[in-house]
Formats: C-alpha cells, structure tokens, sequence
C-alpha cells in the first residue's frame, strides 16, 4: 500500500489508508482497534475479581475479597480494587512496559503448568483405606453411561488399583536403574528431574543470550559448558520417562508426556529471557510483594489442606464447615427447616460409589437415614 519507510509504528493500517486518502477506513479501523481494547479491559475486569474471590474464599488473600453483595452478587471491592490498580498500572508505564509485563507473567504460567502437567502425571495415587471400588462388569450401556462415568469416576481394581501403586515407579525395562533412583519415594525423582530441567533450560537460554558469539566462533570452553548442560537436560527429560505414569480419570490428556511438556518449558523459558531487564526487575518485585502476603497471611489461613469432597466444596464456608464430608462411616447432618418445624437427617456416604445404571433407578449416594432422638433435637 505504502513504501515501508513511510509506515508509522504507532498506527501502522490506519496512517496507511489515510495516505491513501481513504480517511473513512481510517476511522473505521481506529474506532475498532478502540473497541477491541476496550474489550480487553472489560474481559480482565471480569476475571481478575473472580480470581481475587477464589483466593480469598480459600484463605490466600484476605476475607474481605470473598464477600459478594447481597444485591448485585457479585465482589463489588474486587471490581473497585482490580479497577483502580490497573489505572494505576496504566497511569505510570507506557504500554511496551505492560506488554512486557504482561508477557513474562504470562510465559511463567505457562511454564508452570507444562512443569505441573509432568509432575501430576507420575505422582502416585493416594491409599484410601475406606475406598469401594466397583466390579469389573462388561462394558453394557456404555453409551447411555459415559456422562455419569465421567462424572462418578468410578475405579477397577484390576486397573486403577495397579496403575495408581505403579505410577512414580520404575518401569520393568529399566530396573537396572534401581541402585540410582530406588531410593527416591514414587514420584520424587520425577519432581526432581523437572526442576533440574527447568534450571538447567533457563541456564542454557541465559548463556545463549549473553555468550553467543562464543559458542558462534567455536570457543571450546563454550561447547564443553553447553554440551555438558545439554546433556544433564536430556537425561533429565530420560529419567522422567523411565518412570509409570499415572493416567487414571484422564479423559483428556496431553500425549507425549513428558516430552511435549518439557518442550513447553524450554520454548516459554527462551521467550522470556529475551526480556528486557527492566522487566525481569518489575516482575521479582511483584513476585516478592505475593511471596510476602502469602508467607504472612495466606499460608496460615489457607482451607487447602482440609478434607472436603465436592459436594463441600460447592458449599459456602460457614456451611461446609471443617468436618470430613464423603468419608465412609462418617456421618453429617443436614438440617431441612419448613412450616412444621426443623428436623435433622443423619446420613452416611459413601467415598467411592458405582455408577452403573441400576434397574431399580437407585440413587448414586447410599443413604441410611435415621430419625434421631429426642436427645439429639435441636
């Protein structure tokens, strides 16, 4: 449309048709690039809160970020903290700064999940004393089942049991390398292994970024140093595939595990080491400033490490309360307020239950209800 010396950076379509004396695209293209961020904007507005509220309803951040207005129903300060701190934020850096910040948090969420994908896939089930695993049955209306299937997750004992005691182990194949890695819990190693690779691939990416030219003119210490790095990456990447994985209730997972994770790693590590500084600065400030509110506040009020099953995880705080829910021979009490009165059911539930279509339509959740005493009324 125009010569390339003549293009202005800052709006590169819009002064393009204007040069052309099509000022009416002009102002189209403008009016839709405004509408466009103004959409961004508003879709951040709409999850930060929400994210804010998670955490707080889990004790990470303070309480007050997990209460919703009885009239709107929705966290009304989330919306006037999340606004203000990001006008502040567009107040006092331009936007290549926020783009770069935005970027690195972005590749470090990235990195993350590609590093949790492996560690997740090889951790080991954990023993339920008290699970009920269903039978092995033929596969029978599997077609009417499979949204309860997916939902129920029901167990196999001659699959689930064996896959969850195998997952974190060594693979018969490689039992040669037991003097080695035997002595690491299951799973352990792999959560190693994936550490070491992520040092080791910010390393190499670092040393590419500042020592290039060395590594470019055959310098020998430079091919010894990567060569070296390189390898201990691979046979970190070797370790972890040496190992079972663990795939139980995975209707959809990521294939090539862990190769294509540990690729995402190091793709998303190189992104972001041709960062500017700067950045790399603003980003461990932020970090720290998290780092800080957790360790004083987050990390002694956090319900993470409750027992809870889903159904009390659905519930609000003051009704889920702190007892076990979904344990078998663990009773819990439900109180069903009408015109007569109030009266409690006492139930027990089952931890695991099968899915399986019944004949006689019996409910999912084994319930044996028990009118209590007059003791027990309230």
């Amino acid at each position: 449309m125009i010569p390339i010396r003549e293009i202005n950076p800052a709006a590169s379509l819009p002064e393009a048709f204007g040069q052309m004396n099509l000022n009416w695209a002009k102002y189209v293209i403008s009016i839709g690039a405004l509408c466009g961020m103004t959409t961004t904007l508003l879709g951040s507005l709409f999850a930060l809160p929400r994210c804010m509220y998670a955490m707080a309803s889990d004790g990470l951040l303070f309480s007050c970020f997990g209460r919703i207005n009885t009239t709107t129903q929705v966290p009304v300060l989330n919306l006037v903290v999340a606004g203000l701190l990001s006008a502040l934020l567009a107040l006092l850096f331009d936007l290549e700064k926020l783009v770069e910040f935005m970027s690195i948090g972005t590749l470090l969420a990235y990195t993350i999940v590609s590093a949790s994908v492996i560690i997740l896939r090889y951790r080991p089930l954990v023993s339920q004393e008290h699970a009920i695993y269903a039978p092995d049955t033929p596969d029978e209306d599997d077609d009417d089942d499979n949204t309860s299937q997916s939902s129920i997750d029901t167990a196999s004992p001659t699959s689930d049991l064996i896959e969850g005691a195998l997952a974190g182990r060594l693979k018969p194949q490689y039992r040669w390398l037991e003097p080695l890695l035997g002595r690491f819990e299951p799973g352990s190693a792999v959560s190693a292994a994936v550490l070491l690779f992520s040092v080791l691939s910010f390393a190499i990416c670092f040393q590419l970024e500042v020592s290039w030219h060395e590594l470019y003119t055959g310098s020998w210490w430079a091919l010894i140093l990567y060569g070296f790095m390189i390898f201990i990456a691979c046979a970190c990447v070797a370790v972890i595939a040496v190992h079972h994985q663990n795939t139980r209730g995975l209707n959809f997972k990521v294939p090539l595990v862990p190769f294509v994770p540990a690729l995402s790693i190091f793709c998303n590590i190189v992104l972001m080491v041709h960062l500017s500084a700067l950045t790399w600065l603003r980003f461990f400030i932020w970090v720290a400033l998290g780092m800080l509110i957790y360790f004083l506040y987050g990390i002694h009020h956090s319900k993470e490490g409750e027992v809870c099953s889903s159904y009390s995880m659905l519930m609000t705080s003051t009704e889920a309360g702190k007892s076990t829910w979904g344990a078998t021979g663990a009773g819990f009490t439900i109180s069903l307020s009408g015109s007569g009165g109030a009266g409690v059911i006492k139930r027990t539930v089952l931890q695991r239950f099968i899915g399986r279509k019944m004949d006689d339509n019996k409910p999912i959740v084994e319930e044996d209800v028990n009118e209590v005493d007059e003791e027990g009324q309230t």
